[in-house]
């Protein structure tokens, strides 16, 4: 099963400007078999978001990309507090402990090897010093490569996972038309619901992917 982890609607995300229905159609015309959608720091209504997957006849499944102290962290399954109380990472790996929620660390070097960071003068780190990092250890899969990241993100990115090898995933964190499904995640098994995604990351059966362009009229 082929599944973009990590997508923003417009205006959920005031970063964002597409909608629902241009990421479904981008995501189906890369032969994706489902979407995630997960908003900065808040999810849509679940009754909301079922009648917009039916709608359009292509399974969206719910997340959400938390701002913690950290950086972004993207959650897959339920979570306890409401999002506007905001969330630390240590607060979410003791309710992964004893919930079925996964935890991914998108753009995990962006700070560090992005383009702003090059750009105002920063080296890029040494992979062991990406591995070092707490976070790296302690969720449950790295996004390896998307459309907001650079090649030399995904350079440094794959050469820490060398060093200390996790579960990675690929998402294309579309923020705009076209852009949906052009990394994605394949799956060993189907799933239809946020728990479902959250055990099959958990597994650790998880493989980045980056897929051919839309198809033509898509």
């Amino acid at each position: 099963m082929l599944i973009d982890l990590h997508a923003h609607t417009a205006p959920r995300s005031n970063c964002s400007t597409t909608t629902l229905a241009e990421l479904v159609a981008s995501a189906r015309g890369r032969g994706l078999d489902a979407l995630c959608i997960t908003e900065h720091d808040v999810r849509w209504p679940d009754d909301e978001l079922a009648d917009a997957s039916r709608a359009l006849g292509f399974p969206v499944i719910p997340g959400v990309e938390l701002t913690t102290d950290v950086g972004h962290v993207l959650a897959f399954g339920p979570l306890a507090k409401p999002l506007w109380m905001g969330y630390r990472l240590e607060e979410l790996l003791a309710e992964a402990e004893h919930g079925p929620l996964a935890l991914v660390l998108p753009h995990p070097v962006r700070h560090l090897a992005g383009a702003r960071a090059i750009k105002g003068g920063r080296t890029p780190p040494a992979p062991e010093a990406v591995a070092a990092l707490d976070q790296w250890s302690s969720v449950h899969a790295i996004e390896a490569a998307s459309t907001q990241t650079t090649e030399l993100e995904h350079a440094v990115t794959a050469a820490a996972l060398r060093v200390a090898p996790r579960p990675a995933v690929g998402a294309s964190d579309a923020h705009g038309p076209g852009r949906a499904g052009a990394f994605a995640t394949r799956l060993d098994v189907r799933v239809d619901s946020a728990v479902a995604l959250a055990e099959a990351i958990r597994s650790g059966h998880v493989e980045p992917v980056r897929t051919e362009p839309p198809v033509a009229g898509a």
